[in-house]
């Protein structure tokens, strides 16, 4: 599997900000542009990286492993 050092620089920014507009407005693309990005990625990687509601977002065990090697 390779990893794009830019789709990790998105998983840090929604690490960091728990909100995906927030997220893609300090990485500087568009919410779909970093949404596309983590799909693709989660694809990659075989599972969902963010558990994602109306009211919050965090990592996931797979996302929690994903984080620290990206560190």
């Amino acid at each position: 599997m390779k990893l794009d050092l830019r789709q990790l620089r998105h998983v840090l920014a929604v690490d960091r900000y728990r909100n995906f507009a927030r997220a893609a407005d300090a990485v500087g693309i568009t919410q779909p542009a970093l949404s596309r990005s983590l799909q693709a990625l989660e694809e990659a990687v075989g599972g969902r990286l963010f558990a994602r509601d109306r009211v919050r977002v965090a990592p996931t065990a797979l996302g929690l492993r994903l984080i620290a090697l990206a560190r």
